[in-house]
């Protein structure tokens, strides 16, 4: 262990010099330094026996200076004497939450060196599987929420390239209920996959240089991700919509069941997509009062497949739009065992709840006020209780969800009315010039993001070997006299990269 601990101590220098490495002599000083710990590592007992003095390289190595080394370490903790076989040994004192080498882990996964960590993908994403094993296997999956999505801001601050650790992550906070932890993550819009680099990725970009993508440097050949496949994403979008749905984000929950059903899928659906499309109908409920088109995107047989076998779902929503509360309560009691099958009773409650709201908003439409009796002759479920009716519209006004004023009258005897706003600059939910511009401000941001993502994909397809080959079809018809299109724009994209040798490119 002595004479190992200078090698492991090597890189990065530090303190830093005063001339920091270029990002040559830095790929090339750390590759040698994983080349070094993976055969260490064969021998997890060299990694974990004591140095000179007492202690072990957990208590002299510092996770931020020196993450490489500290990270096999321990993985070699992990797969060494004590650690046994996961998840067995996950109930031990030592690897249980609480216990020494669980503490280590988390500290590790707080402080880890971003850059190091993308020269041992596969090594950092064993640590963060392993982490969630044990807590999964104490009964305490939230404990492994905090520590997992700190590991992931630092690898990608914008967690914008999907991975498997997404998926794994969503999935912890479902079974902990933990749904606001899951927000620093899924509020995150998901704009790459991993690519593959090809059989020899030599023109591939070094992994410490400074990208304006994170699918830069996670891809197929990093180990930061586990291989993907359709089941993936679909996951990720099913479980997200439902964390979303108990924060009652209908929007965000919305936009994730749609990205699930409208996933290619040739001419079928998957079982995770016909989930999706019964929450989807629910939520569409919810946050527009009416039943929503089918996104035009969506396949066709499998849009025909969802709606023969979500039927009762479908029924609710027509109910819904038809306007009657007593048919939409028989409709709910019928399917009483279909919703309780597919755990969503909570989701048609909230519906039900919804009902009365839209229909109040409805009469926005036809008049300009009306009074408390007459409301409640329209839409409470007892007419005759004008006291509660006037306590749910304040309800409502005050959430957010009418905008409209209540005037009482001086005379007890005269009803309250209620005042619909005539626009939406004005009434309780106008917003002030300020919140406009800062709204417009926070768009034209987002805007902004998305276009520079998009130019990066652009560039990425550029390098495809379809559109390579596309390319010398166009400029062989040119040379022939005959039409041609315009890939310029992709080649510009494509920047010296585009002329790259042709066995080097790859499908994304």
């Amino acid at each position: 262990m002595d004479e190992l601990l200078p090698v492991l101590l090597s890189f990065p220098p530090h303190p830093p010099p005063p001339q920091p490495l270029s990002d040559v002599d830095y790929d090339r000083n750390i590759r040698s330094l994983v080349q070094t710990l993976t055969q260490v590592s064969t021998t997890p007992s060299k990694l974990i026996g004591g140095v000179s003095g007492g202690g072990d390289l957990l208590e002299i190595l510092d996770p931020k200076i020196n993450t490489l080394p500290y990270l096999y370490t321990l993985l070699a903790h992990i797969s060494g004497p004590q650690g046994g076989k996961l998840p067995n040994a996950a109930t031990s004192k030592v690897f249980a939450p609480g216990g020494p080498l669980w503490l280590k882990m988390v500290e590790f996964m707080d402080r880890f060196d971003p850059i190091q960590v993308r020269y041992a993908g596969q090594s950092w994403r064993r640590l963060v599987e392993t982490v969630a094993k044990v807590a999964r296997a104490a009964s305490n999956p939230i404990v492994a929420i905090q520590p997992i999505r700190s590991a992931m801001l630092r690898l990608d601050p914008t967690t914008s390239c999907f991975t498997s650790t997404h998926t794994l992550f969503v999935r912890l906070c479902i079974e902990a209920r933990a749904y606001r932890a899951s927000c620093s993550i899924l509020d995150n819009d998901i704009f790459h996959f991993p690519a593959s680099l090809g059989k020899n990725p030599t023109n591939a970009p070094l992994l410490c240089a400074k990208h304006d993508s994170s699918s830069a440097y996670i891809n197929s050949a990093s180990g930061l991700s586990d291989t993907l496949n359709h089941k993936d994403h679909l996951q990720y979008f099913l479980y997200g919509a439902m964390l979303y749905i108990g924060m009652k984000r209908w929007d965000r929950a919305l936009l994730f069941l749609e990205f699930a059903i409208m996933s290619p899928t040739g001419n079928t659906a998957s079982m995770i997509q016909v989930e999706a499309y019964k929450k989807w109908v629910l939520v569409g409920l919810l946050l527009k009062g009416s039943p929503l088109p089918m996104p035009r995107t969506t396949n066709t047989q499998a849009a025909r497949l969802y709606r023969s076998i979500a039927k009762p779902y479908d029924a609710i929503a027509e109910t819904f739009k038809d306007g009657n509360a007593g048919r939409l309560r028989q409709e709910f009691e019928v399917g009483r065992k279909v919703w309780q099958d597919d755990c969503n009773t909570g989701l048609l409650l909230q519906v039900l709840n919804a009902f009365r709201r839209f229909a109040i908003k409805r009469l926005e439409n036809t008049y300009a006020a009306l009074s408390i009796p007459e409301i409640a002759r329209r839409t409470s479920p007892d007419p005759n209780n004008h006291t509660e009716t006037e306590l749910y519209l304040i309800s409502l006004v005050s959430d957010g969800h009418l905008n409209a004023t209540l005037t009482q009258s001086s005379d007890p005897s005269h009803p309250s009315i209620l005042r619909f706003a005539t626009s939406s600059t004005t009434g309780p939910l106008a917003r002030s010039e300020a919140e406009v511009y800062k709204e417009l401000v926070e768009q034209a941001t987002r805007t902004t993001r998305l276009a520079e993502h998009v130019k990066e994909t652009d560039r990425k397809l550029a390098l495809t070997k379809e559109y390579i080959e596309w390319a010398r079809r166009l400029k062989k018809q040119k040379d022939a006299g005959g039409p041609m299109g315009e890939p310029n724009h992709m080649m510009e994209l494509a920047g010296d990269d585009y002329g790259a040798d042709e066995d080097m490119m790859a499908d994304l």
